[in-house]
């Protein structure tokens, strides 16, 4: 018996070196295959994070795109006002993205040019037809129009439902600006409609300006007509000095017929509530394609510095004469 026993104990050592074998391959298996699940899911998760990522710079991508590709453009020309001195302000959106303006909304703001502005002006803004088709409709805001950034002006919203502005498409809206006095302007619109990825609101503003001449009632008279009523009664402002201006500028803004030239004695006349004042041309300047004009007005003892002052802005630069 003691000998059977000393032969079986070499094949019991193999069996247990074959089971210890066959554990450690498992573990090292084990091992192995949680490796891989590890780097797996770090890979996912990076992947997962770089789709999000790669998502989101696609958005705004796309935000930006659609941003650049709406035109906002607003255009002035003087009208008559039941109140003081107004203008018609035409605004006009093109969409020329091919994605839709989902839920768009127009917002105006208002403020005086002049920093130094102190008397109170009030300010009207209202539809000069309304559309009930989907246009952009507003309501009436009346409000002190007070000097500072346009920001902090008179805002007048959109007020009816939004609008839906189609891919190439374009909206447009006319609104009636009423001021009770002749007062230069700058105003800014924003157009706001929600992301077409991430549904947040997207903004595309325009700033513009209200000039003088938008505002008054400006003609242009020729020199073999200049001596006819009424403009015999207009006399030259007492103490204000001359100024030249841009002959181009000038034919645009007073309408001037291409056909007819610009002489001495000519004048570009300016009416507002039975006010006539009147840039006569006194000398032709060669060199600067200007002419050299001085104010006359139905009331020569009238102070139009400031207003004097602003036409120069607009029109030209001011000499002394």
């Amino acid at each position: 018996m003691s000998h059977s026993s000393k032969l079986d104990s070499p094949e019991r050592s193999e069996q247990a070196s074959d089971a210890s074998s066959i554990v450690q391959g498992l573990s090292d298996t084990a091992q192995t295959i949680g490796g891989s699940l590890q780097a797996m899911q770090q890979a996912l998760v990076g992947n997962m994070q770089q789709a999000a990522q790669m998502t989101l710079s696609m958005n705004k991508m796309m935000e930006e795109l659609v941003k650049r590709s709406v035109q906002v453009s607003v255009f002035a020309q003087r009208s008559e006002a039941s109140r003081g001195v107004g203008t018609h302000l035409r605004l006009a959106i093109h969409n020329r993205s091919p994605i839709p303006l989902l839920q768009t909304r127009v917002k105006l703001w208002f403020c005086a040019r002049q920093q130094d502005q102190d008397s109170s002006v009030q300010l009207c803004v209202r539809d000069v037809v309304k559309d009930t088709t989907g246009g952009l409709v507003f309501g009436q805001t009346d409000g002190e129009l007070s000097a500072g950034l346009v920001d902090e002006g008179v805002p007048f919203a959109q007020t009816e439902q939004t609008t839906e502005v189609g891919n190439g498409a374009t909206v447009e809206a006319e609104v009636a600006v009423e001021v009770d006095a002749l007062v230069q302007m700058n105003g800014r619109i924003a157009v706001e409609f929600l992301s077409p990825g991430t549904g947040q609101l997207l903004t595309v503003s325009h700033r513009f300006g209200i000039h003088l001449l938008q505002l008054l009632d400006c003609s242009f008279v020729c020199k073999k007509s200049a001596l006819s009523a009424p403009h015999t009664e207009l006399q030259a402002i007492t103490g204000d000095s001359h100024i030249s201006i841009d002959i181009a500028q000038a034919r645009a803004a007073f309408a001037v017929p291409p056909a007819d030239g610009i002489e001495t004695d000519c004048m570009f006349v300016m009416r507002s509530k039975g006010n006539t004042l009147a840039l006569r041309v006194i000398r032709i300047l060669e060199d600067t394609n200007g002419v050299l004009c001085e104010f006359v007005a139905s009331d020569s003892e009238s102070d139009l510095t400031a207003m004097r002052l602003q036409l120069s802005e607009e029109l030209g630069k001011s000499n002394n004469a």
